[in-house]
């Protein structure tokens, strides 16, 4: 069994990305400033439930107004119990809010971003990851397996890292981008093109640019930029050269970034 706290993904390009494993603390840190979050959600929506039968029971003792609002107000705690996670997670790139506050994001094994079908079967399965009580079975299995996944992360092909801070980058995102140029630009449609890993593999190619030899860094950013030049469409009718192929990269890069954040 290997014990680590590191996980390296190698991309088709040979290029390694390297994610630090989130430990059972940070998650346990997590999950309970959602249970917290999820508790308070509750009360609030239980009291003006409890408030909005009070009033409809008083006002007409023989309909079925209350029946109806207690069951509306059990679905919306099913909902909650099940959906905050899927919500979150699909929506905010992985995290929740006390996954934001422990500094903690789920991502597929592949490095890219989870998607609304992993994170519904990891929350399903986290009903059994509380058995028999108190996450036992789940935090047995983060303890255990080699990317410390609990079972709804076995299942959903997700392990859950650490953020990196701004400090522990080799290279902040307004270095990597110095690189680009306004003479390259990529449409949302070209975007939208790409895998969601894609991202990643630009970026730690970027960031380990300057480690590289010569040599060896020109001939594979030629070679990736072929490949997404391929794969977006890009105008050009040929694709970069050794003395283009970085800044390509990297205005796709950018292109990425500002596509991510506004679609």
């Amino acid at each position: 069994m290997r014990w680590t706290d590191e996980m390296r993904v190698d991309t088709p390009e040979q290029i390694g990305l390297d994610f630090e494993l989130a430990g059972l603390g940070s998650r346990l840190v997590a999950a309970f400033v959602d249970g917290v979050l999820k508790v308070l959600l509750g009360f609030v929506v239980g009291t003006l439930g409890l408030v909005l039968v009070a009033l409809l029971t008083t006002a007409s003792p023989f309909d079925g107004s209350p029946t109806l609002v207690v069951a509306l107000i059990a679905g919306f705690f099913t909902a909650l119990s099940l959906g905050y996670g899927v919500y979150f997670e699909a929506r905010w790139n992985g995290q929740t809010p006390g996954k934001w506050f422990a500094h903690v994001r789920v991502v597929r094994l592949g490095g890219g971003p989870v998607d609304a079908t992993a994170a519904a079967v990891r929350n399903a399965l986290a009903l059994v990851d509380q058995l028999p009580i108190f996450y036992v079975l789940g935090a047995t299995l983060v303890l255990l397996t080699t990317n410390r996944q609990r079972l709804g992360d076995l299942a959903a092909g997700t392990v859950v890292i650490r953020e990196r801070y701004a400090a522990d980058a080799p290279d902040s995102a307004e270095e990597l981008l110095e690189y680009a140029t306004a003479d390259v630009a990529f449409t949302p449609a070209q975007l939208a093109t790409l895998a969601p890993d894609d991202r990643a593999v630009i970026r730690a190619f970027l960031q380990r640019y300057p480690d590289m030899d010569r040599a060896g860094r020109e001939r594979l950013a030629v070679r990736m930029a072929a490949r997404f030049h391929r794969t977006t469409g890009y105008a050009a009718a040929r694709p970069p050269d050794d003395g283009e192929a970085r800044a390509f990269l990297a205005s796709l890069l950018r292109d990425l970034e500002q596509y991510r954040r506004h679609g």
